[in-house]
């Protein structure tokens, strides 16, 4: 499915999900009809990142299970009237989440929205390798730090076992100041190492964390910051997006 395209980590704090939220406001703002799907089941967050928690009736969990339709359980975006989110359960297991059924529901969607971005709890099992059985492309989120770099690394192998036919690299939080003191490896050469196109390397900016305390993605609240404008690329440059 090429529209659809899975966001993952190797370990938690890479700051994924606000890459996801954010990716998602700068497609709708260009125009694009997008959907993002929340996979962290029990501790989910897009709808806080998105300021849509207070509306959350229905979930993803109750669409695998066919208790509600999909429609029924999609938040459209206030602002933004091409974002949409299906949030995931908060009160459930991943034990309970059914891999089979995402791939049917997802091949329903593709034909709704234009881009679909799937975004995993960090970790291998058992969601992300699911959720990359659904996805064409790979988005995955690494900080410039030697235990995210490595687990990254499992995280490709794990897309290309699943069948994700290409994967790409964001290096997030990155901060200029420790590359030159030789505390950061340079993205291109952590990409290098990894085997994966770099995408984009997103800054570390206190602007990304007002806009989550506020719900707002800082591409909306604080478009002219310097992760707000990499953000904006980012969303730009998606390999296949224009043929989508």
């Amino acid at each position: 499915m090429k529209k659809v395209w899975v966001v993952a980590s190797g370990k938690g704090g890479t700051g994924k999900s606000t890459l996801t939220a954010n990716l998602g406001a700068a497609l709708a703002t260009a125009g694009h009809k997008t959907l993002l799907i929340d996979l962290d089941v029990g501790l989910r967050c897009l709808d806080i990142c998105l300021g849509l928690d207070d509306r959350v009736l229905f979930d993803g969990m109750d669409v695998l299970e066919g208790n509600c339709r999909p429609r029924e359980a999609i938040l459209a975006h206030p602002i933004l009237p091409s974002l949409f989110l299906l949030p995931t359960a908060q009160n459930r297991r991943p034990k309970d989440f059914d891999a089979q059924r995402l791939e049917a529901v997802c091949s329903r969607l593709v034909e709704e929205y234009d881009v679909i971005l799937l975004d995993c709890p960090p970790g291998l099992e058992p969601i992300p390798a699911c959720a990359a059985k659904s996805a064409f492309r790979g988005l995955i989120v690494a900080t410039p730090e030697p235990t995210a770099i490595r687990d990254a690394d499992r995280v490709a192998a794990e897309f290309a076992a699943a069948g994700v036919a290409e994967s790409y690299l964001v290096v997030n939080r990155f901060r200029p100041d420790y590359e030159i003191k030789g505390l950061a490896q340079p993205p291109a050469e952590i990409a290098v190492s990894l085997g994966l196109p770099l995408l984009g390397t997103v800054p570390e900016d206190e602007a990304v964390t007002a806009a989550t305390l506020s719900g707002v993605p800082v591409v909306l609240r604080q478009p002219d910051s310097p992760a707000a404008r990499i953000f904006t690329a980012l969303a730009g440059r998606l390999p296949g997006k224009d043929l989508l």
